[in-house]
């Protein structure tokens, strides 16, 4: 019934919305597209932000540029198998990530992907007020007075209702970065 992790637990819907509309393609290269691929090297397999540095070349690719530059090869095959449309290319001891252009069709499934992102962030947030609520009505029953429960519900529905504005606006913005070509 803490005021503040319930807050915090609103935060944590929200930051993982922003992650995971991060990792859908508006058409630009960004090292979020790739950075969580699945690479196999040392006989493990492993996310490609753990095995390489990841820099924006151009509005159209990305350099992956290796620690250890004996995995090259490994990164490249890592990104081509992933079936996401990039074209790796190795070039000596880094590889080059082209970014193909969005077809329209390509980005309404983009848009269509990033709802349903949203709808389950909106999801996760009705579930943390309702456990928040529900804590409020435990602790009345157990001899909180209706005052502070009132008071607390109204804090708790204003936070609510930030954090869905918050998720409104991502949205937006995620919408027209997919739609703009």
């Amino acid at each position: 019934m803490d005021l503040d992790s319930f807050k915090v637990d609103l935060d944590k819907c929200i930051e993982s919305l922003s992650e995971d509309l991060s990792q859908i393609r508006t058409g630009r290269a960004t090292p979020e597209l790739i950075q969580d691929i699945l690479i196999n090297a040392y006989e493990t397999q492993a996310p490609l932000k753990n095995y390489a540095t990841i820099n924006v070349a151009d509005t159209k690719s990305l350099i992956v540029i290796p620690w250890d530059k004996s995995i090259v090869d490994n990164i490249s095959k890592g990104i081509s198998s992933a079936n996401m449309g990039f074209n790796p290319i190795s070039e000596g001891d880094h590889v080059r990530v082209s970014i193909p252009e969005l077809t329209e069709e390509r980005r309404k499934e983009y848009v269509k992907v990033m709802k349903d992102r949203v709808e389950d962030a909106r999801i996760a947030v009705r579930q943390v007020r309702q456990k928040y609520m529900q804590e409020i009505d435990d602790a009345q029953k157990d001899g909180f007075s209706e005052d502070q429960a009132d008071r607390l519900r109204e804090e708790g529905e204003k936070l609510v209702k930030e954090s869905n504005q918050t998720i409104e606006e991502m949205k937006e913005k995620k919408e027209q970065e997919l739609l703009t070509i």
